[in-house]
């Protein structure tokens, strides 16, 4: 585990926030993110109240992609499965 400063991502129905300078530990086998009670309770606080009400420090543009039209439809199968 190590200190670092990240950056998280919060969806709000179809708004999507991005957090930065976020104080955690990072854990550098897994890549997980843990967070202490304040940074939570700030983050908690940041997301019922401030995303309506806080002017952003900036605006990033985020591409939005689809994979419907890109996977392959599954082909039926000839037999139900069986269930155990």
């Amino acid at each position: 585990m190590r200190e670092a400063t990240v950056k998280t991502a919060i969806w709000q129905d179809e708004r999507l926030f991005v957090v930065e300078d976020v104080p955690a530990m990072v854990c550098d086998r897994c890549v997980e993110q843990f967070y202490d009670d304040l940074v939570t309770d700030t983050l908690r606080t940041l997301t019922e109240k401030a995303f309506t009400s806080a002017t952003p420090d900036r605006e990033i543009v985020v591409p939005v992609f689809s994979l419907t039209a890109r996977i392959p439809k599954r082909r039926e199968l000839d037999e139900p499965l069986q269930t155990y």
